[in-house]
């Protein structure tokens, strides 16, 4: 059998969802994947073909996806400059709609603590937007930061790893099955 390939798409403003997307990539090679992390400004349409599980990260911004207005406003709180271009509302919008049932899809989003028990979440209205195009997507998760800008809170590095780890396992379950 051949290595099972993942891609972890990640948009990160203050660095907290880059850090995560690369403990969820850790955990997936732990669990025998090759693993390509990508930052959302270098995500191509193709991604979803190329790969057997691709993890879509993002931080929670006005209750969903950041939009070039939010992105805007965490430049001016101190986030580079880069990330104001292209985040993953615009990435999935380049998607084709579901060609193939070969693609697993699972995402996660960074959210302030504080804001845990408000309904918005990127990584819902991700799933909700992959769904709608035909795409099976795995149940979201969040992890979460202290304020805007983080850290992250104490041991959501090691969720995210374990999570991602369940991931491996359950993809890998379904292709012996």
């Amino acid at each position: 059998m051949n290595q099972m390939r993942a891609a972890v798409v990640y948009e990160s403003m203050f660095g907290n969802t880059a850090t995560l997307a690369t403990s969820v990539a850790n955990a997936l090679r732990r669990g025998g994947m090759e693993v390509k992390v990508i930052p959302v400004a270098l995500a191509g349409a193709d991604v979803l073909r190329a790969h057997d599980l691709v993890v879509i990260g993002a931080p929670t911004h006005a209750l969903g996806m950041s939009r070039p207005s939010t992105r805007a406003d965490a430049v001016l709180q101190g986030a580079p400059a880069e990330v104001e271009a292209r985040g993953i509302r615009e990435w999935l919008e380049e998607l084709e709609d579901r060609d193939a049932d070969s693609v697993r899809i699972a995402v996660f989003d960074t959210r302030a603590r504080a804001m845990r028990h408000l309904p918005g979440s990127a990584a819902k209205h991700a799933a909700h937007v992959l769904r709608r195009r035909g795409y099976g997507v795995a149940p979201s998760v969040s992890f979460y930061v202290r304020g805007v800008e983080g850290p992250l809170g104490p041991d959501e590095e090691a969720r995210a790893s374990d999570w991602a780890a369940d991931l491996g396992h359950q993809l890998m379950r379904q292709v012996v099955a």
